[in-house]
Formats: C-alpha cells, structure tokens, sequence
C-alpha cells in the first residue's frame, strides 16, 4: 500500500482508538462521525472500563495482511467459499452475519466483528473469545472503493 499511496499511506495509524490516546491527537479536531471533538473526557472515561485490545500479536508481526468483509446479506448462501475465506488473516464480519450453520459456506474464522449495536447477534456462539468486537454508533462512506491488488 506504502508503494501505491506513498503521500497518503502511514503505517503508524492504528485503526483502534487507545487508552494512551492525548487531546491535540487528529482524532479530537473533527466532529462525529469523523471524529471525537468536544469529546475527550467521555472518550477517556469509556476507555478506562475496557480492555485494551488490538490485532493479535501473530497478524501485527506480518508485513501483508489478506483480508476480507463478510456481509449480512446471504449472498454466500449456498457458495461453499468457507475454506477459501478462512485463508484469509483477517476476516471482518458485519452486523448479524452468522457463522454457527453456515461454516460451509462463510467460513468459521472471525476476526472482528463490526455491528450496530442494535444489529449485533444475540448468540453467544458468534462471538469466538479471540476475536474483536466493534459497536459502531455511526458508520459513514467517504469517496469511493477502489480494489487494489498489491503483492506482499
């Protein structure tokens, strides 16, 4: 990615907010859904009560990471593409999007779970103890998607 959007790319953005985190941080200049203005102390308060959590220390230490979203929508119903996504060293699945009963065709593997919390399964069983789960409050699409194809 370094090599395709070398002015636009830095390694050292963590995609989760950390408890060390300090107010002159970019995350504090935007206002919700891009950032958290006005709102440091409730930030650091909410922090303090969670574990801090990250990438598992085997993904963080390679230098290429293949993943892949796995959607709610039930177009992989019937698809038998679970060996394939479970290849992949990060599997982020959306909302409600069930694996128990599905293996076959979604795959078991979960990384991190993104939901709204109103979207979030209620089955104890979709939620593996090594995975992340993320309750997003607001979830914006800024530009557009481009697939890229970078070697590792």
């Amino acid at each position: 990615m370094r090599k395709l959007f070398a002015e636009k790319y830095s390694m050292d953005i963590s995609p989760f907010v950390r408890k060390n985190i300090n107010e002159d941080e970019a995350l504090f200049k935007y206002e919700p859904p891009f950032g958290f203005h006005k709102f440091f102390d409730k930030l650091k308060n909410l922090l303090e009560l969670l574990p801090e959590h990250d990438l598992p220390e085997d993904l963080k230490s390679k230098h290429c990471k293949r993943c892949v979203v796995v959607g709610s929508g039930g177009i992989l119903h019937g698809s038998e593409l679970g060996h394939l996504l479970n290849q992949f060293d990060i599997v982020i699945r959306l909302n409600d999007a069930p694996v128990q009963g599905y293996t076959d065709h979604v795959g078991n593997k979960t990384t991190i779970r993104m939901t709204y919390p109103e979207g979030a399964p209620l089955s104890e069983h979709e939620y593996p103890p090594a995975s992340l789960f993320v309750a997003l409050r607001l979830l914006v699409t800024v530009g557009t998607s481009i697939h890229v194809e970078a070697p590792c």
